[in-house]
């Protein structure tokens, strides 16, 4: 599977753009911080990969890398990598799995995240610069247990080598070449955004947070959502996990303070608010429940932010309020299989046991994981029993 296209622009930027050093922010000053609003004694710190080993690439594939390098060195840099991954990732699968670069290598498969990590740990071998635009569209998406949690999808940029700086002279690069990487460019994108190398290890550790949390590996969850944090200190979506992870450890309080004060600092998501509805709804604070209500419905809305919302109608037995909100998901991005499973599901509780055939064929035509695919046709095959 042919997984990399080939871009070469011209990116605007200032001298002093991304680099793949790491920037840890300095929150002493903020009054929110995540970790003074955690209940650190119900938790357990647990082993964590260090940023060094989440882009250690193994003795033998650094030195493959640096042959192949060596052996096209009249190739520019940025093309050599991108050149590299379409021969060594041909037989590559996409799966939900976030790994580090070593773990990719070794397994021939993982998520856009991987895929950017692995990127970026070549990026390092040869020195160059890069940057990330994050995409809202067919993303590593799930709802275990109650959860939701969303995994956009990541481009890299990297930067050519920069020959251009003549010496003795005072010289400002406004516009650069460079390659831009999409690990999966027929997924189509709803909207993107630039993002860093800071998001990029933020993704890595809140992705094993979500999952952790799916599986009741409550210590583990605590401790990636104290890493992720380092990175990205103001990510609504790091509050909102650690207002789960207090609900589910029983301490409710401590789950309340975390979602306001998130809210108190314009720190939103719609994942978030759906999320303390909950909330105050279990603690019995059906005015709250209403306020976050009426926020909801202000809330700006993309594809993912339909699904989750109709998911919880669903729950809450509005069905037609469900189909309504999926319907203009699928209208906003018809790529996603997460959409037509979600239908499925709903036309039959409806007894609309013909439609819900058709949005399972839709959702197996879309869908690229195979474990989720095995799911789905399992689905279908129950359908066609029970009639």
């Amino acid at each position: 599977m042919k997984i990399v296209t080939l871009v070469i622009m011209f990116f605007a930027l200032m001298l002093s753009a991304c680099t793949t050093t790491t920037t840890l922010i300095d929150t002493r000053s903020t009054p929110y911080q995540l970790p003074l609003l955690i209940n650190h004694a119900i938790f357990k710190k647990q082993a964590t990969s260090s940023e060094a080993d989440i882009f250690r690439l193994p003795d033998y594939e650094r030195e493959r890398f640096q042959a192949y390098a060596s052996k096209h060195s009249r190739t520019r840099a940025d093309k050599i990598i991108l050149y590299y991954l379409e021969e060594q990732l041909r037989n590559f699968k996409y799966h939900g799995d976030t790994l580090t670069a070593s773990q990719t290598i070794a397994r021939s498969r993982g998520n856009c995240i991987s895929l950017a990590i692995l990127t970026q740990s070549y990026a390092n071998e040869l020195e160059l610069e890069t940057s990330f635009q994050e995409l809202s569209n067919d993303p590593v998406y799930a709802q275990e247990n109650g959860l939701v949690f969303i995994s956009n999808h990541f481009k890299t940029k990297i930067y050519a080598p920069n020959n251009e700086i003549k010496q003795g002279a005072i010289f400002i690069e406004f516009m650069r070449a460079g390659t831009l990487i999409d690990y999966f460019p027929d997924r189509g994108s709803f909207y993107s955004v630039s993002a860093s190398y800071n998001d990029l290890v933020s993704k890595y550790y809140s992705n094993l947070a979500a999952h952790a949390l799916t599986t009741h590996h409550l210590n583990l969850a605590y401790s990636h959502i104290l890493e992720a944090y380092k990175y990205t200190p103001d990510d609504p979506e790091l509050y909102n996990m650690a207002g789960i992870l207090h609900r589910r450890a029983g301490d409710l309080l401590s789950a309340k303070a975390i979602y306001q004060a998130a809210l108190d600092n314009k720190l939103n998501s719609t994942n978030l608010l759906n999320n303390y509805i909950l909330l105050a709804k279990k603690l019995g604070e059906n005015q709250l429940a209403e306020q976050l209500s009426l926020q909801l419905i202000d809330q700006e809305k993309d594809p993912f932010d339909l699904l989750a919302l109709a998911k919880n109608d669903a729950q809450m037995g509005s069905l037609n309020k469900a189909i309504k909100n999926i319907e203009q998901a699928i209208t906003l991005a018809p790529y996603i299989p997460d959409l037509y499973l979600e239908l499925a599901k709903i036309k039959y509780r409806q007894g609309r046991f013909k439609q819900t055939e058709t949005m399972l064929g839709k959702a197996i035509e879309l869908q690229r994981d195979e474990e989720k695919l095995d799911v789905y046709k399992a689905k279908l095959l129950s359908l066609y029993s029970s009639q």
